[in-house]
């Protein structure tokens, strides 16, 4: 993974790619399709029986012994296939989506994102930084978790991916889908093939995703209707699949639920419903960003689970957005901690929770209750204005174990295997060791034992 260095911290924004190509394309409903030719069906021959068609000085065509209706064929040649309004749509994507392709990633990584800033613009002349330069991985059927404080970017970043900044000014090195850049993307109206299609996004509020007015059948159909594979498959088929997904997901009255309206579902029962909806079109990689934070907890340990029934069933990666850390250890292969809109630390889930390194890492951990009666830990201070970032390190007002550097310049991130980085001034080798909290030690040891026996 590329690392995020000092050096780079007054580098210009990388510019958006463009294409030629792209910017000069008509509307989808503009665009006036060409004449499709229907092929001329041949007639089954007898066997040994040739015709033989011979062009005498008069441009005449001799008898055969099989006669040859050449006004049925000459008018059959006429006749055009009429399109409906979605295989138009598909078949201009289908031109347009050749412009964004590029060399396939490897060593089955599906998503590859490399130094994405995004800015937001405050009054005329200002804009306050939100993402400050990120790198993320993901690789086919993985979990990946993004976890931090509110206010760390880490849904800015998962409505970057999806394209649903509206004012949000976008730039990176790389935004790569398999063999898609989607930073040569320019026109809004062609995301909608990206969203659903390749990136499936579950928000926080299933209310936001569902109409009120219309039963959850019409509105799953709806969504099924944007893929080019279903759009134009009976009705009963379209329904026997969201059917059958509503019952894989545990609704076990799917018929019932399928004629139902959303206000008379339970909120467990709703968030199900936008699982599937999203999962109904097998995208690349699923966005849910805290998918559990309008659910009672009784519910959220079922619906975290489908998350990992649809990994190993369908293979869909999955980037798991929560302030949560203990959800994020219980469900994620590898993590991303944020804080100001950075990666702080990364790791797989067992570095991360036995060998957290970076300050912020070791807080949160902290801040795990262990039991009922165990007076929960606060991170002191709060996050910084985004606006008026402080100078250095962005932690280090908050940081009990800041070193003068830290006031100074904001450390990159430092390498400590070949999975496992920390952007902290405490890797360097001359920074002092310090001494963990009990506390801290205390948790990291029950992480220790849980993933020895397998939890």
């Amino acid at each position: 993974m590329n690392k995020s260095s000092t050096q780079n911290k007054n580098k210009k924004l990388t510019k958006e790619i463009s294409l030629d190509e792209l910017e000069n394309e008509e509307s989808i409903e503009e665009v006036k399709e060409k004449p499709i030719e229907k092929d001329l069906a041949k007639k089954e021959e007898p066997k040994k029986q040739k015709i033989e068609v011979k062009l005498d000085n008069d441009s005449e065509l001799e008898k055969s012994e099989e006669k040859i209706d050449i006004k049925a064929l000459e008018k059959s040649k006429d006749k055009k296939i009429t399109l409906t309004k979605k295989q138009k749509y598909y078949q201009k994507i289908q031109q347009i989506t050749k412009g964004w392709e590029t060399k396939d990633l490897e060593n089955g990584k599906i998503l590859e994102v490399r130094n994405l800033h995004v800015s937001f613009p405050i009054g005329r002349k200002r804009q306050i930084h939100i993402i400050r330069g990120i790198d993320l991985d993901v690789y086919r059927g993985q979990i990946i978790g993004l976890v931090g404080e509110s206010g760390s970017g880490k849904s800015v970043t998962s409505k970057t991916l999806i394209h649903v900044n509206e004012q949000g000014i976008i730039s990176a090195d790389k935004i790569q889908i398999n063999n898609w850049e989607l930073t040569r993307i320019k026109k809004d109206k062609y995301w909608q093939y990206i969203r659903g299609q390749k990136i499936g996004y579950i928000p926080q509020d299933p209310l936001t995703s569902l109409n009120p007015t219309r039963t959850i059948g019409k509105q799953l159909l709806d969504a099924l209707n944007n893929n080019k594979d279903w759009a134009e498959k009976p009705f009963n088929e379209k329904k026997n699949y969201l059917i059958g997904l509503l019952k894989t997901f545990g609704l076990r009255n799917a018929e019932q639920i399928f004629l139902a309206y959303p206000h008379t579902l339970s909120g467990g029962m709703k968030q199900r419903i936008v699982i599937t909806m999203v999962v109904a079109l097998k995208p690349d990689i699923i966005i849910a960003d805290e998918p559990t934070t309008a659910l009672d907890p009784t519910v959220q340990a079922s619906v975290l689970a489908l998350f990992e029934d649809i990994r190993q069933k369908m293979g869909i990666s999955i980037i798991l957005i929560s302030h949560n850390i203990s959800v994020i250890a219980k469900f994620c292969d590898y993590i991303y901690v944020m804080y100001a809109g950075k990666i702080v630390e990364c790791g797989t889930k067992e570095e991360i929770f036995t060998n957290p390194a970076h300050p912020y890492t070791w807080a949160l951990i902290s801040a795990i209750p262990e039991n009922k009666d165990e007076k929960l830990y606060n991170i002191p201070g709060t996050p910084p204005d985004m606006a008026n970032l402080p100078v250095g390190d962005p932690f280090a007002p908050r940081n009990e174990y800041a070193l003068e550097a830290d006031f100074v310049k904001e450390p990159p991130l430092i390498q400590i295997t070949k999975t496992h980085s920390a952007a902290t001034w405490l890797l360097h080798p001359k920074a002092p060791k310090v001494t963990l909290s009990e506390n801290l030690l205390k948790r990291i040891n029950a992480f220790k034992k849980a993933f020895k026996n397998g939890k």
